[in-house]
């Protein structure tokens, strides 16, 4: 049976660049903010998220109670729902999706429920417990559209993203759904910014030296954290055509390695090359492939008979939607319609993952 050609139609994020409604026009680079939602010894700075109230944005979304997390969810599903002309209340809900991708999961809520359990237990309130669960954010999307087909989260470091997207392909490419909601995002919460302080994996622009501080050298596997939520619809194409959907993009292929790589037991980067070379087989040869990379090395570089460019990815902080994110971004700034972009992250545990897409309306 010939494979379902899979593409991208709506797109959404909600991220510190402020909240993407759609890609028609290129995500702005964010600045490192100021820490100011929890108290600081001294100036601390991370890609932090400006606080929105979804229901401002789009009326009707219902989040109290909720976690930032699936607050986040809820709008950018919504966002990218709108982007790609589906209508709920006339979609057939059991041939829609939701895969949900997260590093970390609902920190917000576990923090307060698990906090307050542990000093004064018989305080804690119990509604706000299954708030606390990682697949909460994908469940509340799908309730809230109707969606019934398969709902999954995923956990896969920060490498969710990639992690997400493949998933919902598999389902798709399968027979199981013919659309997709596909998103990943995770919060920064006060004792994550401090464990990574204490443990020496902050960059030194983090923290608040002053003028005669020496600037310390920032380690391999120093990091800035960012948080926020990136969303995408993943359909077929008889899916799209029969809505008469804009297509943003072409799914290809994708490949993750959330831990040790099956391939040839080799850790997730070090197999990155191989899977790159296996991911291009899907492109002609000769096309020219743009390649937009965060946080990784030059293993797109110099693959035989490729010509490759190059885009710098967009810093949006280290969170488990960042290669989701930044997939989106990788997409409008694409140099012209038609080219491919291969899309990837790499992070210092050594999670690693790869998107390859098509942009604009080249469906097959």
């Amino acid at each position: 049976m010939r494979p379902r050609d899979l593409v991208i139609t709506g797109f959404a994020a909600v991220s510190a660049g402020g909240v993407l409604r759609n890609l028609d026009a290129t995500p702005d680079a964010p600045p490192l903010q100021v820490i100011s939602r929890w108290p600081t010894p001294g100036p601390r700075r991370a890609f932090v998220v400006a606080p929105v109230q979804p229901a401002d944005i789009v009326p009707g979304l219902r989040t109290r109670r909720m976690d930032r997390l699936s607050a986040w969810a809820m709008l950018a599903s919504a966002l990218a729902v709108q982007d790609a002309g589906i209508d709920p209340a006339s979609a057939d809900g059991d041939r829609h999706a939701v895969v949900f991708g997260t590093a970390l999961g609902c920190l917000d809520l576990a923090a307060e429920f698990f906090g307050t359990f542990r000093s004064v237990p018989w305080t804690a309130d119990p509604i706000l417990f299954p708030e606390t669960l990682g697949n909460q954010p994908g469940s509340h999307v799908a309730k809230h559209f109707g969606f019934r087909g398969p709902n999954l989260t995923v956990a896969a470091g920060n490498v969710s993203g990639e992690a997400a997207l493949c998933q919902a392909a598999g389902f798709l490419r399968t027979g199981q759904a013919d659309c997709a909601v596909v998103l990943a995002g995770d919060t920064l919460i006060q004792s994550l910014f401090e464990w990574y302080e204490a443990s020496g994996r902050l960059h030194p622009s983090c923290l608040g030296l002053g003028e005669a501080d020496p600037v310390p050298a920032a380690a391999a596997e120093s990091l800035v954290p960012g948080e926020g939520m990136a969303a995408c619809i993943l359909e077929t194409a008889e899916s799209a055509a029969r809505r008469g959907a804009r297509v943003r993009a072409s799914y290809l292929d994708g490949w993750f390695g959330p831990g040790t790589s099956a391939m040839g037991g080799a850790e997730p980067a070090a197999a990155m090359p191989d899977a790159v070379a296996r991911l291009l087989e899907a492109v002609p040869p000769g096309t020219a492939v743009t390649a937009a990379v965060a946080g990784g090395a030059g293993w797109f570089e110099g693959a035989p008979g490729r010509r490759l460019g190059r885009l710098n990815p967009i810093d949006f902080g280290v969170f488990g939607g960042m290669g989701l994110l930044n997939l989106g971004a990788a997409i409008t700034r694409a140099p012209s319609a038609g080219s491919v972009v291969l899309a990837g992250t790499v992070e210092p545990e050594g999670q690693a993952g790869a998107l390859l897409v098509r942009t604009g309306d080249t469906a097959r």
